[in-house]
């Protein structure tokens, strides 16, 4: 017998110590099974802790399709993953693990409670963590193979193989009437597809806060810088044409709403069209219109006249442009109008809303990082930008006469901890605190500013310090809070996270939901327009009727399956992390340095007053598309080095 030919199979197994296929095949049905089993326990369970026959009564039949479902994935990802060229399992457990404890986490701070008791051992909560963990592994892992395959099959061919794939490849190619045919085609879909929401809530909706800026064009105030003089601007110069054209409420407000809807819009296309060039899968690039199109949150905050949409728009050019820097070869150099779309968006984004100028103050500099090849004009950029920032934060305001807004606005979160500390301690301060917390509130003493405390919303606690914070310096305040701080850690992490749940935990509703109604009688004007006053009619009167403006807002929406998924500020977040996620296990550095503006955004929300605000998150809502499709760029440049067409 020849002694060089090989083993026979079996005889490898037993050498090497593999299981044979029966073996395999009976360990992946018994994880599927057993992980089955606790993700529907976990689901049926419910979302706090009771009797386990209680929790599933009337719930029976959805554990059982999701232990069937849950079994079925487990089993295609287990088989999956081992014939996978990457490992996925060590990126996806590690993910699912942090999911599952944000969500329960999630849970316990949206009770009345706001506080972390589920966290704490008990049957319930490890049921509900392992199953819930072992649902976001699959998840997870799932994705991660998806991305690999389908990079090694873009790396094949960049070919179009299909109408839609030569319709994108169209849209993304080189200047030519064929592509701003395909331009004129995707721009028409977008605004096809929100004109209903224009024609349902005409003229257009109005929020409360722009009824400041338009006191200020209208001499009812001083110019504050408590909304931002960019978006001042732009409803002062809303004013004038009002003015001068005579036009009445009516007419005015369907001008704005419609030149936000088309200026939104063009943005969106914008993307779209760089999508294109950096030859997104045609499936992916579909996926972005259609949620650009069709999300709810986009098309009705469209129409709405609020600060936040100018200063989305605005955003998504400027990471666009970071992005397009980002995505070209080291040796390749950079069209001249990619810096400059870069500087006029990065000066559009720090004027359109207060918190605006920390982004782009703290973001350039970390953007020299991912694009030090490009140091020179980004240095162009960032110059620009500076003397943008100053010319506006100096002799503008200052020819305006703009006063500063209220201080207390960017120490909501201190003083939530204040609050959350006095309402669970008050008892036992000493007289030193007690006393500390009585110099800080206007209306309430110690021991009643915690029963004003909401723990998702700052509001009513800032607004009540707000006429003493004159009587106090910030060194004197903040000293203070770091010996209340010092004394009760834990209460103080609970108000931290209470006041920014709604950014991260899987599915958390949005606290104040989207503007629905027109907001009017604010700062003695009152416009003559439909309000939430009057009664609503035709389709609104419909939607009102069958509950279905929850689709819109808050808690209603998320018992819509998978659709009401997408209205979760805290799902969106979860979408970022992930592909976020996916580009760091690319070694997409570049690409994920080109998020480092979302990521300075989010640390603004962090601190902000309200958690998970929807007009908030618009920005992270509009550039899903934009993640999603780095995410989907960066497995395809690991097997090939396509350029973006320019």
């Amino acid at each position: 017998m020849d002694s060089s030919a090989p083993a026979p199979t079996s005889t490898r197994r037993r050498i090497t110590g593999a299981p044979t296929p029966r073996a395999l095949w009976r360990r992946h049905h018994l994880i599927a099974a057993i992980g089955a089993l606790l993700a529907a326990l976990a689901w049926g369970a419910g979302r706090e802790p009771r009797p386990i026959f209680e929790a599933f009564d009337g719930n029976s039949i959805v554990a059982v399709l999701g232990f069937v479902a849950v079994w079925a994935g487990g089993l295609w990802v287990l088989r999956a993953a081992g014939m996978s060229s990457r490992p996925v399992f060590g990126w996806a457990i590690s993910v699912g693990v942090v999911f599952a404890i944000a969500e329960l986490a999630g849970l316990s701070l949206l009770r009345d409670e706001a506080d972390l008791s589920l966290l704490a051992p008990s049957a319930w909560s490890g049921i509900h963590v392992v199953g819930t963990a072992y649902a976001a592994v699959l998840l997870v892992a799932a994705i991660l193979i998806l991305v690999d395959r389908l990079g090694e099959d873009r790396a094949v061919s960049n070919t179009p193989r299909t109408r839609l794939g030569r319709f994108v490849a169209r849209l993304g190619g080189r200047t030519g009437r064929r592509r701003w045919a395909a331009i004129g085609i995707t721009a028409g879909v977008v605004i096809v597809a929100r004109l209903p929401v224009l024609f349902v809530w005409w003229p257009g909706l109005i929020f409360f806060d722009s009824y400041r800026s338009l006191s200020y064009a209208r001499g009812i105030g001083p110019w504050e810088a408590y909304e931002p003089v960019g978006h001042s601007l732009i409803i002062a110069g809303w004013n004038g044409l009002w003015e001068f054209f005579g036009w009445s409420d009516q007419t005015a407000l369907a001008f704005a709403a419609t030149v936000q809807l088309l200026s939104s819009t063009a943005a969106f296309v914008f993307l779209l069209v760089r999508l294109a060039a950096w030859r997104v899968n045609p499936i992916v690039w579909a996926a972005a219109l259609a949620w650009v199109s069709l999300h709810p949150v986009l098309a009705l905050s469209s129409i709405t006249i609020v600060k936040d949409i100018p200063f989305m728009s605005a955003f998504i050019v400027f990471a666009v442009a970071i992005a397009e820097a980002a995505l070209r070869r080291r040796d390749e150099r950079v069209p001249a109008w990619v810096w400059c779309t870069m500087a006029v968006a990065g000066i559009a984004v720090a004027v359109l809303r207060s918190n605006g100028v920390y982004v782009v103050i703290l973001s350039l500099p970390l953007l020299f990082l991912p694009l030090r090849r490009h140091w020179k004009p980004m240095l162009g950029v960032a110059s620009c930008c500076a003397i943008a920032i100053v010319a506006y934060l100096g002799p503008l305001q200052t020819a305006l006469g703009v006063v500063p807004g209220p201080k207390t606005e960017m120490w909501s979160i201190p003083l939530q901890q204040i609050a959350r500390i006095a309402l669970d301690h008050h008892d036992e301060m000493s007289d030193e605190d007690r006393e500390y917390v009585d110099s800080i509130f206007t209306s309430w003493d110690v021991d009643e500013v915690g029963d004003h405390y909401i723990s998702e919303f700052s509001d009513p606690i800032k607004l009540d310090a707000r006429d003493k914070w004159d009587d106090f310096t910030t060194a004197e305040f903040l000293s203070g809070w770091a010996r209340l701080v010092g004394e009760y850690p834990m209460t103080a992490v609970t108000a931290t996270l209470g006041n920014t749940v709604g950014y991260w935990a899987p599915g958390a509703p949005s606290y104040d939901g989207l503007v629905a109604e027109s907001h009017n009688h604010v700062r003695t004007i009152s416009l003559d327009i439909p309000d939430r006053e009057d009664p609503r009619t035709g389709v609104q009167a419909y939607l009102h009727d069958n509950r279905l403006v929850g689709y819109f807002n808050t808690e209603e929406s998320l018992n819509i399956p998978v659709l009401g998924q997408a209205m979760s500020t805290g799902t969106v977040t979860w979408v970022w992390l992930l592909s976020l996620v996916v580009l760091i296990r690319a070694r997409a550095w570049r690409l994920a340095g080109a998020l480092v503006p979302a990521g300075v955004l989010m640390l603004t929300f962090l601190a902000g007053p309200v958690s998970g605000g929807m007009r908030y998150m618009l920005v992270f809502f509009a550039l899903v598309p934009l993640v999603v499709g780095l995410a989907e760029t960066s497995a395809r440049r690991g097997n090939t080095a396509a350029a973006p067409r320019s």
